[in-house]
């Protein structure tokens, strides 16, 4: 009897200790674990946030420091050369021959007369400082008060000199105009290679005295889209020669704003003694050095960024448009010798 009753009351002691620790948590140490869980999840949601936002700020930057770059050594570049014809001072004498489909009245593509052009802050007009009408353009697509700037310019090289080919060519460029210069300058004419030519065989040999030089032409502008209109990603564009018609080509996106200020020598000592940002046609014509302002936008706006800065392209002022994108100006100075070298 003694023996079954400890066993009966060892059985109700185990059942008493098993009840306590198969008890769940109560209704406080629940929230308390659940606040607990709130708290965690919101700091590592919100760590992932801004490291997000800060990846994808970072990413935009260096965005926007490779189109700006970009396009200031590309400007750059046109602008040095910018009257450059193979170093050939009589260019007056070049009969302009016409394109398949150019921009303005009178063969102006191939017309040497105003290798630079300007219209400054575009507003409706497409009538350029030098009196030409850019009719190749829409006026839907460009960015108003934004400058629209016109390089006609050879190559840097020539492509064949003397009738010796540059260095690593033995071919004529296919669908391209060339300045042929002839008698070491005594002659000078355009050819065009069409898709399959090339230099007439007289021309190429030892001491011919012909050569060939690359011709470009092109009309820089800001298009206030970049792919399809409406997609509020304006872009730097370009209505150049290609082949034998003037057609579009866009290269540069993010660009907001171009302004361009040229120095004007008014002593004829080769130095600018003032820059202008609404030059006449006649001061483009003594104009020895540009300064160029390029205003770069990221591509898309950043999460929790509010753009309140206001911007300085030269002369210029662009007020805070408080959105979310990045912005930067880019500038430089270009020395322009070309354009205004003396008729032979």
């Amino acid at each position: 009897m003694l023996a079954t009753r400890r066993v009966h009351m060892g059985c109700r002691k185990n059942i008493s200790i098993s009840s306590y620790y198969s008890r769940g948590l109560s209704l406080v140490e629940l929230m308390i674990s659940i606040l607990l869980g709130l708290i965690l999840s919101t700091g590592i949601v919100t760590v992932y946030i801004e490291s997000k936002n800060n990846y994808q700020a970072e990413d935009e930057i260096a965005r926007i420091q490779e189109n700006g770059r970009y396009t200031l050594n590309l400007l750059k570049r046109e602008l040095t050369l910018a009257g450059f014809f193979g170093g050939n001072l009589n260019t007056d004498e070049i009969t302009a021959s016409a394109v398949t489909t150019d921009c303005a009245s009178g063969n102006w593509v191939l017309d040497t007369s105003d290798p630079i052009d300007l219209i400054d802050s575009y507003a409706s007009s497409f009538a350029t400082v030098n009196g030409a009408t850019l009719d190749c353009m829409t006026a839907s697509e460009i960015q108003a008060g934004t400058d629209i700037l016109a390089v006609k310019r050879t190559a840097g090289d020539f492509t064949l000199k003397n009738g010796a080919w540059n260095d690593g060519l033995t071919q004529a460029e296919t669908t391209q105009w060339y300045l042929k210069v002839k008698g070491f300058g005594d002659e000078l004419s355009w050819v065009y290679i069409g898709g399959s030519g090339n230099f007439d065989a007289a021309d190429i040999g030892t001491d011919t005295e012909v050569d060939y030089w690359e011709y470009h032409s092109n009309i820089f502008y800001v298009q206030n889209f970049s792919k399809t209109v409406g997609d509020n990603i304006p872009s730097l564009c370009t209505e150049k020669l290609s082949g034998n018609a003037v057609t579009k080509q866009c290269l540069v996106e993010g660009v907001e704003d171009m302004q361009i200020e040229f120095g004007i020598d008014t002593d004829a000592d080769g130095v600018a003694n003032q820059f202008k940002s609404s030059p006449t046609g006649s001061e483009i014509g003594t104009a020895v050095a540009a300064r160029i302002y390029i205003l770069v936008r990221s591509i898309d706006p950043v999460a929790g960024y509010t753009n309140t800065k206001s911007y300085s392209l030269g002369e210029k002022s662009i007020a805070a448009k408080n959105d979310g994108y990045l912005r930067r100006v880019f500038s430089t100075t270009v020395q322009m010798r070309n354009a205004t070298l003396p008729a032979a």
